[in-house]
């Protein structure tokens, strides 16, 4: 009378069990898709050391936009700096603007730069003109106005732009704007000829007053600079002229046109008889 119970608890068993499997198999396989989807969607981790070969990038993109006014490319973005290139197309002019929280920094990379600066003097507005080649650097605090022209019609102009805080796009002004009297008179810098480098033999540090005193030059014709760089507070070399090598885990060469971004403590050597002057950027935590 009872074998009919046992034959259905029997079955119940084995479905209850199929059931439990099917649930695990389903739970397991729900896992793994979220756990790939988590992956997919992750942001890579930034590296420690990353070289960015500035007057190449200038070529590839001059090559690959013959054509274009105006061309940019970011390599470091971070809540409080920017660092990008700026392109200008043959014979291109980039008018007078103003920028109303950024300090500007801006390094020639290729090309003749010609620049018209204009800031507050007294109770009205002073102005600079300037042409400029690879190497130099062109400071513009907030308010002041400056225009760039490429006046070359057979070559494109690079610029490695520096901006704290981050870029935020331009403000284009008539000459007489009564705002650029709250900007500040501009700096300009000139790396020295490598036999001066090598006479001072060590190590020289010079604070540049452009992107609110976060930036230096650097000359080094003997022994270490260190590179206090970390994740949160990375920092950034431009280089300019010389050799060397950088020491961050392992070494590796250095040479002019190099912008590295150093997120770990690093070690600059000059290689001898080939002074190093870079530029040295700490854009903060």
């Amino acid at each position: 009378m009872n074998a009919p119970a046992s034959v259905d608890l029997a079955s119940l068993r084995r479905r209850l069990w199929l059931y439990r499997a099917l649930s695990l198999f389903l739970t397991v396989f729900v896992l793994c898709v979220l756990l790939a989807l988590r992956s997919a969607m992750a942001v890579p981790e930034d590296p420690d050391v990353e070289v960015f070969d500035v007057p190449a990038r200038f070529e590839a993109l001059s090559q690959k936009n013959p054509d274009a006014a105006d061309v940019s490319e970011t390599y470091f973005y971070a809540d409080g700096a920017t660092v990008h290139m700026h392109v200008m197309g043959r014979g291109q002019t980039c008018p007078l603007h103003i920028h109303r929280k950024t300090h500007e920094a801006t390094i020639i990379v290729a090309g003749q730069a010609e620049v018209h600066q204009v800031w507050g003097q007294e109770d009205g507005l002073a102005e600079r003109r300037g042409t400029h080649g690879p190497g130099e650097l062109i400071a513009s605090g907030p308010f002041t106005g400056h225009a760039w022209f490429n006046r070359a019609t057979d070559r494109m102009l690079g610029n490695l732009v520096f901006a704290s805080p981050r870029f935020d796009g331009n403000l284009y002004v008539e000459a007489d704007d009564a705002r650029m009297r709250q900007g500040a008179a501009p700096f300009v810098h000139v790396p020295p000829p490598a036999a001066e480098v090598l006479a001072g033999s060590a190590v020289r540090e010079v604070p540049l007053p452009a992107l609110s005193d976060r930036m230096t030059v650097v000359h080094l014709g003997e022994g270490d600079y260190a590179v206090a760089g970390t994740r949160a507070a990375p920092v950034l070399v431009y280089v300019t002229q010389g050799e060397g090598d950088v020491s961050a885990g392992d070494a590796r060469p250095m040479k002019p046109g190099q912008l590295w971004v150093l997120r770990r403590k690093a070690s600059v050597r000059a290689r001898q008889g080939h002074p190093l002057s870079f530029y040295v950027f700490k854009p903060g935590a």
